[in-house]
């Protein structure tokens, strides 16, 4: 399933229902959970919770809870009267109870997930321990609320991963999902969430180095979704500090090996010093016949993104546009596709009215391509 079908799986399934969502590491597993819960509070209009457990850090006392001695406890049993399961409710004394943990839902009539990452790197005794909870939705004669569904997740490649098998029966006990997001769904997940667009530019050129390949080794390093958006983020802060990445490719390749391995990172510098080039909003605005045969060959996402650069370079501005400054900015609108200078137009007025006025009305031509743009969209 791409991330739409598991969205659509996981929000959608009758209550009480588990589901094992397999995949290799990095891909967005709990990633697609949490915006799925996102997604629940709204369609409910209510709180719903979001509980992760990485049962690979849990012994199996600490999911059974520690036992404590009752005086009298209150015991819900299920029972068969007249051939209907049924529930009586018996006080006993002098019981054993054990303590639920923490993280254990409560709340009768609250919703949520139920979390198990990595299941398959669980002890044999937390696997045992998760037979009841995915099946019967039931902890030590606990009952976990209607609202809630039990999700876990696992690596699916036993070879490369240092990971127990499932047992059968307890695999049996899940709805099985094989989890493979789509490459435009993670560029659209990157857009949104507003990464390097060096990186998005270079998988939108070479989308089968965004997931690690089907074979892996242990010890050797992959390309990952989770990888190039920690790298992303690395190369951001840094320029925001004034230290650009980019402009050091001996120090970049390091950096990118890091993440992605060895191979993609020669591949991704590579690219870097021949195929991707960055322009300042200022350097558009002062000599953009310098630039103009570049910005002639860009595709739709690349004069989008210059389009918002401009815009907010331009609001930022303590002064209106120079001369100059306006004839460079119209040339750049000529030079884009018609369709682009209406976005950017619309873009422009609303962010920066009055500048936008001021260079909408410092050349009557400028009326003119507006108008044309317009009539073609």
């Amino acid at each position: 399933m791409n991330v739409q079908q598991l969205k659509r799986t996981l929000m959608n399934l009758p209550p009480k229902k588990s589901v094992l969502i397999e995949s290799k590491h990095g891909m967005g597993k709990s990633q697609v959970i949490a915006q799925c819960a996102a997604e629940m509070s709204v369609k409910l209009g209510k709180s719903f919770e979001f509980v992760d457990i990485r049962l690979g850090q849990y012994e199996v006392g600490d999911l059974i809870g520690l036992p404590q001695k009752q005086q009298t406890f209150e015991i819900t049993k299920k029972v068969y009267s007249n051939g209907s399961i049924t529930e009586e409710k018996t006080i006993a004394t002098n019981v054993t109870v054990h303590d639920l943990p923490l993280w254990f839902p409560r709340e009768k009539n609250s919703c949520g997930f139920l979390f198990f990452d990595e299941l398959n790197r669980g002890s044999r005794d937390t696997q045992q321990w998760a037979f009841q909870v995915v099946l019967d939705y039931r902890v030590n004669f606990h009952d976990v609320p209607d609202g809630w569904r039990v999700i876990a997740a696992c690596n699916d490649d036993q070879d490369a991963y240092s990971i127990l098998s499932l047992d059968p029966a307890l695999y049996d006990r899940f709805l099985v999902i094989k989890f493979r997001p789509t490459a435009d769904e993670w560029m659209a997940h990157a857009a949104s969430i507003k990464v390097h667009d060096c990186i998005t530019k270079y998988i939108k050129k070479h989308s089968k180095d965004l997931d690690p390949p089907d074979k892996l080794e242990s010890g050797k390093k992959y390309s990952s979704r989770r990888s190039w958006v920690a790298l992303s983020d690395v190369i951001k802060y840094m320029q925001g500090i004034g230290d650009d990445p980019l402009k050091d490719l001996d120090y970049l390749t390091l950096l990118a090996i890091g993440y992605v391995g060895s191979t993609i990172a020669l591949n991704f510098v590579t690219f870097i010093k021949k195929d991707y080039k960055v322009f300042a909003p200022e350097d558009i605005l002062s000599n953009f016949r310098k630039f103009k045969e570049d910005f002639e060959h860009m595709e739709a996402t690349d004069y989008a993104y210059y389009n918002n650069e401009l815009v907010d370079y331009i609001k930022g501005m303590k002064t209106k546009l120079s001369k100059s400054q306006c004839e460079n900015l119209f040339d750049y609108v000529k030079t884009i596709p018609k369709e682009i200078q209406a976005g950017f137009w619309t873009s422009f007025l609303d962010s920066a009215k009055e500048k936008a006025t001021a260079w909408f009305q410092s050349d009557p031509s400028i009326s003119d391509v507006l108008r044309t743009c317009y009539k073609k969209k």
